[in-house]
């Protein structure tokens, strides 16, 4: 019997890089990942080994390298398409660009020095800027941004009560319990033309002030109380996709060292965890 080659790619992961941007009188920097992954027409690379048409990843982590000095002060998804359009003009081999940029923002030290040349940052972040941006040879951008690792937390009012019960459920129901989760909020653009800085801070906006005006019933409920509020908050978003863990917070039994807990140590292991997903699409 004979066989045929189907879809194939190659591409370079892991490339990290910091851009500084010095445009403004506050300086900002930034530490990137970029992971590219090219959907090829090369079938003789892999069928025969002929390396003739075949550009070395080298290239590709170059390429990433390169634009970023032009993109100090662009927005991931700016970058990203600008990535894509170079990777599909670079060689007709490539049928697809599919490219991530996952960013995390230097947060600038008080300082009343600003005139000098050199400012000064933390790495501290609250959170990931992300987006993930597909370019095929016909067709247009889709593009996905995202919030990563948002941890949020509330010391009580959560409830969890009526749930289903069967022989192996142990869960008691809570009327005033502590609450955590770590997800990643996800929205489409229905263009190509959003202006990703405002929506971002926007949609970051949202799910803070969602967050702490909600009482959460569960993790899917808080969950889906998010999406809806970036939607609400961002007329330019089709679909928002919130996906993560509820971290589950259990008070510290002290009372074998003669220690009182009255609601403040919690464990925090969260090697077993409660995952929640779910997609809210503007009707």
């Amino acid at each position: 019997m004979g066989h045929s080659i189907g879809d194939h790619a190659y591409g370079e992961c892991g490339i990290e890089f910091l851009l500084v941007d010095r445009s403004g009188p506050q300086q900002r920097v930034r530490r990137f990942r970029a992971d590219v992954r090219l959907l090829m027409d090369h079938p003789e690379v892999y069928r025969d080994g002929d390396n003739t048409r075949l550009i070395p990843v080298s290239s590709i982590s170059n390429s990433v390298l390169a634009l970023g000095a032009q993109h100090t002060a662009s927005e991931p998804e700016t970058y990203a398409l600008a990535l894509a359009e170079r990777f599909l003009t670079a060689t007709r081999r490539v049928r697809t660009a599919d490219v991530h940029l996952t960013a995390s923002e230097f947060t600038p030290l008080p300082s009343d020095r600003l005139t000098s040349a050199a400012q000064h940052f933390s790495a501290l972040n609250r959170h990931q800027d992300h987006t993930h941006l597909t370019l095929p040879r016909h067709g247009e951008p889709v593009v996905r941004s995202s919030l990563l690792n948002m941890e949020l937390f509330a010391t009580g009012g959560a409830t969890f009560t009526g749930f289903a019960r069967d022989a192996y459920t142990t869960t008691q129901t809570f009327t005033d319990r502590v609450f955590g989760a770590r997800m990643n909020v996800t929205w489409w653009h229905s263009g190509t033309d959003a202006n990703h800085r405002t929506c971002r801070a926007r949609a970051e906006q949202a799910v803070v002030n969602a967050f702490s005006e909600h009482t959460s019933r569960s993790s899917q409920h808080t969950f889906h109380h998010l999406g809806a509020a970036v939607l609400d908050a961002c007329p330019e978003v089709a679909e928002v996709r919130v996906e993560g863990v509820h971290l589950t917070r259990s008070l510290v039994d002290l009372t074998s060292f003669g220690v009182g807990n009255e609601g403040c140590v919690y464990t925090v292991a969260d090697h077993q965890q409660s995952t929640a997903t779910v997609s809210i699409h503007r009707t």
